[in-house]
């Protein structure tokens, strides 16, 4: 039993040590994590498929249920109109009756066996199906007072209605479990049209109602209005969510002389509605409404069918995507496994010839050019060694090369001689660099020979840059007054160089920090002109932010064609009135709507607006972190691509880094 306990924690040691693992099982481990998320998002993936597939199968089977209410609620409609069409007080011919009620039966039968199959209703599906079955129960109690005549006109046509609106609720419930987009929209036209098919058809019975006793009543009268309404509003919905194609069809089907003549018919006895018998007669009635009943059960077997299509084809389009994910998900861990077996082989014999070779170089090469060098001079060759300490294959590699390396500090420091002969080919090397620099200097005299000062050769390259900011005042007073700068670029200038050169024409370039910008350059004629916009800018943001603070330019594309170029600082920052005032201003100097514009404060800002307004340029500055971020947007005709956009010059807002402290002065320029 110890030995036991033993062998088991000497296991799990072993194990635990994962360290110490060779090269095989460690890739094995690597290998098993991605290859069981894959397996498992895989499968998850799968099942969502499989689900999908079985919606849709559910749902093919919820149409062939609305198919199979089609004869019901045909059937229904029928004996309504048809029990219309008796004398008040009187019964109906009992054998045609009798054929209408035994084919109304059989599609209820039929309707009660697909219910029985369909197992995926909804709650309120199935809570409207009771209240069809109530129906369907009642109606031979009803069929029995229309034969006798027990029942007057009105009651008839209403009990059938009753019937008939149960079995569009159960319709409309139906709709709500068609979840998918694409099959939704279809069902509900479905349902509308069948919806206005029941206006139509109660329509029908209640003239016949009406033509039956000699006129309509009150009631029957409004009630006829609030139909038409209805049925309006149906078909003004099916158009809302049929498609264009689906709209033409019905068009075209629902059209004719016996339609165009139920519609007159209707509108005399929307008109004339007190004396039915002499506007309206039964037989055009009948002939008209039963006609575009016809038509319009056309339109919904049409829909039926594309309905049940779109249901096919999805769930075969998913149940393909399953089969076909498995198909991947096996061939990924067959790959998986081969890839591991090929590139775990091809690592250990790739490990064990360099640990062959560098053991050979350490004990073999390496010490027979190192005697060849030896001179009597002692040196010490004891190196750090490298810090892997496991036991396993990469130990064994760290351990030749530290083997490598006291070989070749051995080597190194028995060549010290050859180092002082080598430096001393370097000494003569630098005096003849020395004689480049005394030329130099000569010409430096010259220059100091033409000034007598020898102040003015310290100043040269503060003069240099006073100048440039000189010429940069005296080129904003000419943009102030409203006239072209002289100096301008003839060919597309650089971005990078764009944004440089105008870090050199204020007083603090040090302290400008000019990122990595896009592959673009700048069109000639606008060159100079965003030169001195930037320069002002960065002025700004020199003279704004404490002196031992940088201040970031640089630019990245900008969605939608054209380069963003951003001016960072970290400074005093702006309250929000005063960012917004600062903005206002910019906007209307580039609109030229200065005349109030009070520039004595921020005219670089007015320059700034002035300038951008000459090309279409953009300029909104914002707020970032304790500073101020300038964002220049030029627009794409400005801009030239001349290279691919490297990825990281691709930022979104707030790419370009806040600006950090200044450890000493960088040049830009």
């Amino acid at each position: 039993m110890t030995g036991d306990n033993n062998a088991r924690g000497q296991w799990w040691s072993a194990v635990a040590d994962w360290r110490n693992w060779r090269l095989p099982v460690k890739l094995a481990a690597v290998l098993a994590v991605p290859v069981l998320v894959a397996v498992g998002a895989g499968v998850v993936q799968i099942r969502g498929y499989v689900k999908s597939a079985d919606t849709y199968a559910s749902m093919q089977r919820i149409v062939t249920l609305r198919a199979g209410m089609d004869p019901l609620i045909a059937g229904v409609q029928a004996e309504r109109a048809f029990s219309a069409q008796r004398a008040e007080g009187s019964g109906v011919p009992e054998k045609r009756f009798r054929e209408l009620t035994r084919a109304t039966d059989n599609a209820a039968a039929g309707v009660r066996n697909l219910m029985e199959r369909t197992t995926t209703l909804g709650e309120v599906a199935i809570a409207r199906f009771r209240d069809v079955a109530v129906q369907l129960d009642g109606l031979p109690q009803l069929r029995e007072r229309v034969v006798s005549g027990s029942v007057d006109l009105e009651g008839s046509v209403g009990g059938y209605t009753v019937v008939a609106r149960a079995l569009l609720d159960f319709d409309q419930a139906m709709v709500g479990d068609f979840g998918d987009p694409a099959l939704s929209g279809t069902a509900t036209a479905l349902h509308n049209i069948a919806m206005a098919g029941e206006q139509v058809s109660w329509q029908h019975a209640t003239v016949l109602a009406g033509i039956s006793r000699g006129r309509l009543v009150d009631n029957e009268v409004t009630a006829l209005e609030q139909s038409y309404t209805r049925q309006q509003d149906k078909l003004a919905d099916f158009a809302a969510v049929a498609t264009p194609q689906q709209q033409a069809d019905y068009r075209s089907t629902v059209s004719g002389q016996q339609v165009d003549l139920r519609d007159s018919l209707f509108q005399q006895v929307r008109v004339n509605s007190g004396a039915v018998e002499l506007f309206v007669q039964a037989d055009p009635w009948n002939a008209g409404s039963e006609s575009t009943l016809k038509q319009i059960d056309v339109v919904a077997r049409s829909l039926e069918s594309q309905l049940t299509a779109a249901a096919s084809r999805l769930q075969d389009s998913t149940s393909d995507r399953a089969g076909a994910a498995a198909v991947i998900l096996l061939a990924s861990m067959f790959a998986a496994g081969a890839v591991g077996f090929v590139v775990g082989n091809y690592l250990l014999r790739s490990l064990r010839a360099l640990r062959t070779a560098a053991l050979d170089v350490a004990e073999h090469r390496l010490p027979t050019l190192v005697a060849q060098l030896r001179e009597n001079a002692a040196h010490d060759v004891t190196v750090e060694p490298v810090p892997v300490h496991t036991r396993e294959e990469l130990g064994q590699l760290a351990r030749a090369f530290d083997a490598v390396h006291r070989q070749a500090v051995s080597s190194a420091a028995e060549q010290a001689d050859l180092r002082t002969g080598m430096r001393n080919a370097f000494i003569n090397l630098s005096r003849r660099s020395q004689g480049l620099v005394e030329r130099q200097l000569k010409l430096m005299e010259e220059l100091e020979r033409q000034e007598e000062n020898p102040e003015q050769l310290a100043n040269l390259f503060k003069l240099d840059n006073l100048a440039t900011r000189m010429r940069r005042n005296n080129e904003n007073l000419m943009v102030l007054s409203g006239s072209d700068v002289a100096r301008r670029f003839t060919r597309p200038v650089p971005l990078g160089d764009v944004l440089r050169a105008a870090a050199s024409e204020i007083e603090q370039y040090q302290r400008v920090v000019v990122q990595t910008t896009p592959s673009v350059e700048v069109v000639g004629y606008a060159a100079g002109d965003l030169v001195r916009l930037v320069a002002e800018l960065l002025d700004n943001a020199t003279a704004f932010s404490p002196p031992r603070t940088q201040v970031v330019v640089g630019g990245r594309p900008r969605p939608g064609g054209g380069v963003l170029v951003d001016v960072v600082d970290v400074g005093v920052g702006m309250s929000e009135e005063d960012l917004a005032q600062a903005n206002r201003r910019i906007a209307l100097a580039a609109s030229e709507d200065n005349g109030e514009l009070p520039v004595s404060r921020q005219l670089g800002l007015y320059v700034v607006g002035r300038l951008a307004g000459r090309h279409g340029i953009e300029v909104v500055l914002r707020e970032q972190g304790d500073g101020l971020r300038a964002v220049v947007a030029l627009p794409a005709e400005l801009v030239r691509v001349t290279g691919p956009v490297p990825a990281r010059a691709m930022p979104a807002q707030g790419a370009i880094p806040s600006p950090s402290p200044s450890t000493g002065p960088q040049s830009v320029v």
